[in-house]
């Protein structure tokens, strides 16, 4: 692959443009890089090898937790709202008590998924030897 794609303010913006509309370009480029980070420290590797062709794992994995950081943080995916009136105000909570934080937004399951399929996932860090 010739042109390697990268995590930009402008990708994650066109990929979700709702969500990201009241960000300023310097939050979304600060949560990029955190997103960055948890990719490397989850081993995810930057490039694997799918029918022959090249495919950027590493980025794919940065956009979707970029995504996922502003999704549990902001508005009202953040908190957990699912349907909100104005009339007579009338708000409707998602119950997300039972998901671990990964799957408290599409963004996050599409990022478990990956993490599943080429992070550092099942790899047993600590054993025990029975003497």
């Amino acid at each position: 692959m010739d042109n390697q794609v990268t995590t930009t303010v402008d990708v994650v913006k066109a990929i979700d443009p709702k969500l990201t509309s009241e960000l300023s370009d310097d939050t979304i480029q600060a949560l990029i890089s955190n997103a960055g980070l948890i990719a490397l420290g989850d081993r995810i590797p930057k490039i694997v090898e799918i029918d022959g062709e090249q495919v950027p794992i590493r980025d794919m994995a940065t956009r979707y937790m970029t995504l996922h950081l502003i999704a549990t943080s902001t508005g009202k995916a953040g908190q957990g709202i699912t349907e909100e009136k104005v009339d007579v105000l009338e708000k409707h909570y998602a119950d997300t008590t039972s998901l671990d934080w990964l799957n408290k937004s599409p963004w996050g399951q599409a990022y478990l998924r990956l993490f599943q399929e080429y992070g550092d996932y099942g790899v047993t860090k600590y054993g025990v030897v029975q003497h």
